[in-house]
């Protein structure tokens, strides 16, 4: 790169967001609703069977049917019930990788 570029770029950035005033006009993030009251309201069967199994292999495998399905047939969940299932999933894989009941790296799996 020859020296006339390299003249014209700063690297030295520098974040200050201890002025940042907020207007009237802004509009406050909605109050997180915890993953298990959103899938409880429209699903309460599928809420049910994660509290039942909750720690098991069973609902790891169930979990990973019901997010990853490649089922046709099917219409998907409502965006907010995915992500609340999507959280679940992530916690519950947490909790099964502490027990060593799953492997950490999908190349562990068949030691």
């Amino acid at each position: 790169m020859s020296d006339l570029y390299k003249s014209h770029l700063n690297w030295d950035i520098q974040l200050n967001f201890d002025n940042l005033e907020i207007t009237k006009d802004a509009v406050p993030l909605p109050p997180k609703i915890p993953p298990r009251q959103i899938i409880g309201e429209k699903f309460p069967k599928i809420l049910t069977r994660i509290e039942l199994l909750w720690g098991t292999l069973e609902l790891h495998n169930y979990l990973e049917h019901t997010l990853f399905t490649d089922r046709s047939n099917r219409h998907g969940f409502p965006e907010d019930v995915l992500k609340a299932l999507g959280e679940i999933h992530n916690e519950h894989i947490w909790l099964l990788k502490q027990k060593n009941m799953i492997s950490v790296d999908i190349w562990d799996i068949n030691k």
